[in-house]
Order: C-alpha cells, then structure tokens, then sequence
C-alpha cells in the first residue's frame, strides 16, 4: 500500500477503506490481520485527508485568482 498510495486516487481510498471497516465490523480477523487492517486504514485516511488539503488550497488559489482578476476589471 505505502508505495502505491501517492498514486491513489481519493476515491480509491475512500472505496478500500469502506471494505477495511467492513472486515472489521464483521468481528471475525485474526488479531494480527486486524491490527494490519487497521493501520492500513490509518493511512488510507491521511492519504485521502492529505489529498482533500491539496484541492482545498487548489480551490483558493483558484478563487482568490478569480476575485483579483474581477478587482483589476480583467474579466
């Protein structure tokens, strides 16, 4: 997973972890394979969380172009 993961997509991580809660919720891993699920969760949500941080300030470079652009009467 860690290798592949900064070519993740955030749906993809969402999608893999909803399956990784699924098999916890089921109650019936192995400690160890649980452990493993879940550490793999922890990290499917700091990749997606770190990937949401990108589009939000994508999004507000983006509009605080637009606005500065709307001010200088360029639009």
């Amino acid at each position: 997973m860690t290798e592949l993961k900064s070519e993740l997509s955030f749906e993809k991580g969402i999608e893999r972890l909803e399956q990784i809660v699924s098999e916890l919720d089921k109650n019936n891993l192995p400690l160890d394979k649980a452990l493993a699920s879940f550490q793999e969760g922890i990290e499917l949500i700091r990749h997606c969380n770190s990937l949401l941080d990108l589009a939000e300030a994508r999004v507000k470079a983006l509009t605080e172009d637009s606005e500065e652009e709307v001010m200088a009467g360029n639009v």
